[in-house]
């Protein structure tokens, strides 16, 4: 008589063993269902832009350096340094191109429809920030060292502008400068906090040799990266 007893007990463990599977295995869906719910809630988006480009090289020196390659070289480091912490990353350019269409003519007429696309770019990916790389040049050569500039309306600008050149200045021998305000076009037209990070001097000569080394460029991406991450409090 105790046949059937041992198999309906039997039964009864196999179908709750199953069933607590089935509650684990529903449990850790839900779990990760979450955390992606989370990490969407959390995204952050900065558009990285390296100024000039195309027909546009910005500064150059006697030798043939042009800004506009020290700049794209520097965001492409910085671009890398940034997506481990999970921060959405995007260009304004790739590679030595411009946005200015055959035919326009008027230095300020180009540079206002280059600037504008890249404006519009940022607003099209929603991006949280917006960083305008550059490398600054004189005409005497005497000044050298990074600044950052913020407009000087914008509280969130002049925050993110702060913690970057908070990061700058550590760098060994860098100028200690503090964040300044400005009317630029670029930091003025854009929706977001938006900053120019001038990296240095390239009409400086003992600047110029650090700015062209990777090993340099790398101390520079680091610092503006790190800037952006704390400003999104990211470790």
């Amino acid at each position: 008589m105790r046949w059937p007893k041992v198999i309906i007990g039997t039964k009864f463990a196999v179908v709750l063993v199953i069933g607590v599977m089935c509650t684990l295995v529903l449990s850790v869906f839900w779990q990760g269902s979450t955390a992606v719910v989370s990490q969407f809630e959390n995204r952050y988006v900065v558009m990285l832009d390296p100024g000039h480009g195309g027909y546009d090289p910005g500064a150059v020196t006697s030798q043939g350096v042009y800004e506009k390659s020290i700049n794209l070289q520097i965001a492409q480091k910085v671009k890398e340094m940034l997506l481990p912490s999970g921060i959405e990353v995007f260009l304004t350019r790739e590679e030595d191109t411009d946005y200015v269409p055959n035919g326009v003519k008027g230095k300020t007429t180009k540079k206002h429809i280059d600037l504008n696309h890249r404006i519009e770019m940022a607003k099209e990916e929603k991006a949280d920030v917006f960083v305008s790389l550059h490398v600054n040049a004189t005409a005497t050569g005497q000044n050298s060292g990074a600044e950052t500039f913020y407009h000087y309306k914008s509280e969130s600008g002049k925050r993110l502008a702060e913690l970057i050149q908070q990061e700058m200045i550590k760098i060994t021998g860098m100028n200690r400068r503090i964040a300044k305000p400005g009317d630029f076009y670029i930091i003025k037209n854009t929706s977001m906090p938006a900053v120019i990070v001038e990296v240095g001097y390239l009409s400086s000569v003992k600047e110029q040799r650090k700015l062209q080394q990777s090993w340099y460029q790398e101390q520079l991406s680091r610092a503006i990266a790190k800037g952006i991450a704390n400003y999104f409090e990211l470790p």
